[in-house]
């Protein structure tokens, strides 16, 4: 029985070894992933800023034009109630 357990032990201890070389290999992998991945977003992130200059002149002149076309819309809303306004007045004293 004594050298059952040995071996037992032994056959064990081997599958552990194994099983810590295993997960040693497997966070090298995944810190190497890591650092691809960071590099990679790092690109992005530079990306993303360099076009960010672009995307805050289209929200300004977004913000022009519907400055603008406000003006219009009301302008053209007081000359209609202007010219409905006379028309009413015009048939009160008829």
């Amino acid at each position: 029985m004594g050298a059952y357990n040995q071996g037992v032990l032994t056959v064990l201890l081997v599958l552990a070894s194994v099983l810590v070389v295993f997960l040693i290999v497997v966070a090298i992998k995944l810190i190497g992933t890591l650092t691809r991945t960071n590099a990679l977003l790092d690109n992005i992130e530079k990306k993303v800023h360099s076009v960010d200059g672009v995307f805050d002149v289209i929200d300004k002149v977004t913000d022009g034009v519907s400055s603008v076309s406000d003006v219009v819309v009301s302008g053209i809303t007081n000359a209609i109630e202007k010219v409905f306004s006379k028309k009413e007045e015009k048939e009160e004293e008829e």
